[in-house]
């Protein structure tokens, strides 16, 4: 039998194998989710990260752009990727790609062990910069342990790829075993990261293909180069169908066929009239973000409407809705969030928004497609979200490879990012702006109010489903049968002397009797202070109240 290699055929066969393996995993790979909360959607970004990435990969073919090299193919992927990145586990993922890209040379038809090693050596790299403060325990740990392996298989020699993948895969396995004795949180709820779970699936798919295993039921591979569609992803969501039109500008005829057969692909009644430069696009699909983020890889979109096709309502997209038209030549700032009140709060503050949250998190490309289309000078993002930081740092960063000057603003919540945003200057210079909405982001002490999806153990005990959960630091520091007692531990956890200012941001289940609650807590908490409370109705899905001071 031949030695396994790694040609474009294997890495195209691995993508699709990671593919089935987390589209087979991913309800699994979410229940790890250390909160007991409706939060957890790490094994769907990972999924969702590689279909959108056959799905481009796809569309480059249909419109001319594939390769039979395997650099170019290995940086296809990886594009394909990043674009649809959702997550810090998405982006990992791409970056283990690119990192085998750059380790081929231009002209080399397989990858030998030493590149093998070399690209899981980068995706650890890369991982690890990109947080700011990195946790053992995490994904990064298990990336870096199969970077290690791959590293010491070939210090020792390995005979092929196969064994240096081999090595990557058993260390990768033996660090995420580890993972519930470096995290507190995973050793209270019994369970091994979300993350570093799916990346084992992923590198399993390499080791399977290279072993020549049978990966589906029937042992067929689907031919890549098939001009048929691969199966469709499951959304994250189950929204109706919904009308998009727009008009595209600043395009060509070529583009505007790519985006035909794009659009095509996700959806149907498409149509793409007009030229040479200016065209009326019109598609009938489940994500509207879909066919703006489409739409902004082939030029200017504008004049965005959409019309529910359960329900007749016209309105205009959100990124239309709240585009800074008034910083036409200033900072631009591009805003992840779900919930009307938030969303209509950031949209009058100047940002144009990203649909993203718990279990519905947007992808790089999304976010990269916002800021083409702020038209500003300068853009700062906000991905209000721990779990969105990495994939915001990586939209900026192809943005910046793409010539336009963007900056993060590592906001780690919806309140974090109320903050940054109310100290935004418009017309100030980026690094200045980012400085001061950095510090105002930082200045936020936060947390939240919700209810247990599920029993779990937590570090304050166990906890039943429809238990209510108080939240500081991303921490479980409170569970209770009613609000109040819950409610009133996180306003005293988040306290201090120093607080001028408290922020409750209502979500969409905040009946009544939360209202009134929180209030009574909320009164009793600031009597005999000066402390400015701010109420405000977010409408944010999951989290019933979000509470910051500053």
């Amino acid at each position: 039998m031949p030695r396994p290699v790694f040609d474009l055929v294997t890495a195209r066969r691995w993508a699709i194998t990671a593919r089935m393996s987390l589209a087979a995993a991913r309800d699994q790979v979410d229940a790890l989710n250390v909160f007991p909360v409706a939060d957890g959607d790490t094994g769907t970004n990972m999924y969702l990260t590689l279909d959108g990435a056959l799905e481009h990969v796809r569309v480059q073919f249909e419109s001319g752009r594939g390769t039979d090299r395997l650099r170019e193919g290995l940086a296809l992927i990886a594009r394909g990727m990043l674009l649809a990145a959702r997550g810090n586990s998405g982006v990992i993922l791409a970056q283990l790609t690119r990192g085998l890209a750059d380790a081929v040379g231009p002209e080399v038809e397989e990858a030998g062990p030493q590149d093998v090693a070399a690209a899981f050596e980068s995706a650890a790299r890369s991982a690890w910069d990109a947080l700011a403060a990195p946790v053992e325990g995490t994904i990064l740990t298990v990336a870096r342990a199969a970077a290690q392996g791959a590293r010491s298989a070939v210090d020792v020699g390995a005979d092929g790829v196969a064994a240096v993948v081999d090595a990557a895969l058993h260390e990768a396995r033996e660090a995420l075993a580890r993972t519930p004795a470096q995290l507190p949180e995973l050793r209270d709820a019994g369970v091994v990261d979300a993350g570093g779970a799916g990346l084992v699936l992923v590198i399993e798919a390499l080791e399977a293909v290279l072993a020549e295993r049978p990966v589906g039921a029937d042992g067929e591979v689907p031919d890549w180069w098939s001009t048929q569609p691969l199966p469709a992803g499951t959304d994250a969501g189950d929204e109706d169908a919904v009308e998009v039109m727009f008009l595209l500008t600043g395009s060509d005829p070529d583009r505007a066929e790519r985006l035909r057969a794009h659009l095509s692909h996700v959806g149907d009644s498409v149509v793409v009239a007009g030229g040479p430069e200016e065209f009326q696009v019109h598609v009938h699909l489940e994500d509207p973000a879909a066919a703006i983020e489409a739409g902004s890889l082939a030029g200017v979109v504008s004049d965005v409407r959409q019309t529910s096709l359960a329900g007749g309502t016209d309105h205009a997209d959100a990124h239309d809705r709240s585009a800074p038209s008034s910083l036409p030549t200033g900072l631009g700032v591009v805003a992840c969030a779900l919930g009307e009140g938030v969303c209509e709060l950031m949209a009058s503050a100047g940002a144009v928004l990203v649909p993203s949250g718990p279990r519905r998190r947007a992808a790089a490309g999304q976010l990269l497609a916002a800021v083409r289309a702020c038209e500003a000078a300068a853009v700062v993002v906000l991905p209000n979200d721990e779990d969105m930081v990495m994939v915001a740092r990586a939209a900026a960063l192809e943005a910046r490879r793409e010539g336009l000057a963007v900056a993060v603003v590592p906001t780690r919540t919806l309140v974090e990012g109320l903050a940054a945003l109310s100290v935004l200057d418009p017309q100030g210079r980026l690094e200045q702006v980012v400085d001061a909405m950095t510090a105002a982001a930082g200045a936020v002490h936060g947390g939240a109010l919700t209810r247990a999806e599920r029993a779990a153990d937590t570090p304050v005990g166990p906890c039943r489903a429809g238990q209510w959960l108080g939240i500081v630091d991303h921490g479980i520091t409170a569970v209770a049968d009613e609000l109040d007692p819950v409610a009133r531990s996180v306003l005293d956890t988040i306290w201090h002397p120093g607080v001028e200012l408290l922020t409750v941001l209502l979500g969409g289940d905040a009946d009544p009797d939360v209202r009134g609650l929180l209030a009574r807590a909320v009164e009793e908490q600031c009597a005999g202070t000066d402390v400015e409370v701010t109420s405000l109705d977010g409408g944010q899905p999951t989290y019933t109240v979000l509470l910051g001071v500053e």
